[in-house]
């Protein structure tokens, strides 16, 4: 049952020699830049994207279903702009509520559902030095997040599920590739029932903070639970930064067309 919930509700909302010279470290990008990504679940084909920036304006493309919204992220990445060029509209949220979304749609069916995060635990270490990536050398920094859940819908005791999620992230520090908080969507649907908690929340962005000192190249994430009568559920995605270039992009691509409607607080 609990996890039939859980799934309705996420509906609702991826050999050289020693004497060769060393190849120099690629600079971080400044100024205008693009990079593409991949996301990756066990079943299923990855989805892509593409991330232009120019200035402070961000555009985000991705790959999928044959849509052709975009995103436009404004405000040093604090606002999201979702483009949706087939009805000529565009709805603007803030990226951090974005980022939380699941989270945020669980905690509105209350009180038909409702979550107790229980027992929550979150630590980071540094695991080694990682391969490179890109041609950037990255460091491999592990967070474990371990968590219980309880769940009361419409009266009924779902009962408790013990969570488990690690994520390791490859991360060359200095990079810095700014805000996507699609990615960082995707990086947090493990804990999604947990982000119905506001401390557990807090505690997770303060840990990340200070446990990454750059944008993750790579992102592997591990989900486990076990609920009440010992049945164990586990999967794995990940996200990879695919490319990085540096170069001119064209103002006009993150420019919102004439002639749409906004819509505010929406998504």
């Amino acid at each position: 049952m609990v996890y039939t919930i859980a799934a309705l509700l996420s509906v609702a909302l991826s050999a050289g020699t020693t004497t060769a010279p060393r190849c120099a470290e690629p600079a971080a990008p400044t100024g205008d830049y693009m990079y593409t990504f991949s996301t990756t679940e066990e079943t299923g084909s990855p989805t892509v994207g593409t991330v232009r920036v120019h200035g402070d304006r961000t555009r985000i493309d991705m790959e999928k279903n044959d849509s052709k919204d975009y995103i436009f992220l404004t405000d040093n990445g604090t606002r999201m702009l979702s483009v949706h060029p087939d009805r000529k509209e565009v709805s603007q949220i803030s990226s951090p509520s974005f980022e939380r979304i699941i989270g945020t749609s669980l905690r509105m069916v209350s009180p038909i559902v409702k979550f107790k995060v229980l027992n929550s635990k979150i630590y980071s270490e540094r695991v080694a030095t990682g391969q490179k990536l890109l041609g950037y050398a990255t460091e491999q920094i592990r967070m474990t997040e371990r968590f219980d859940v309880h769940i009361v819908a419409m009266g009924f005791d779902g009962g408790t599920e013990h969570h488990t999620v690690v994520t390791d992230y490859w991360v060359s520090p200095g990079l810095d590739l700014g805000s996507n908080p699609l990615l960082t969507l995707l990086e947090h649907a493990g804990t999604a029932m947990a982000q119905t908690d506001a401390d557990f929340v807090q505690k997770e962005a303060s840990v990340r903070a200070q446990a990454l000192a750059g944008t993750p190249l790579r992102t592997i994430v591990k989900e486990t639970s076990i609920d009440d009568k010992g049945i164990e559920h586990s999967k794995t995605h990940s996200i990879d930064i695919t490319s990085v270039h540096q170069g001119a992009q064209p103002a006009a691509l993150f420019e919102v067309p004439s002639g749409y409607r906004i819509k505010s607080g929406s998504m």
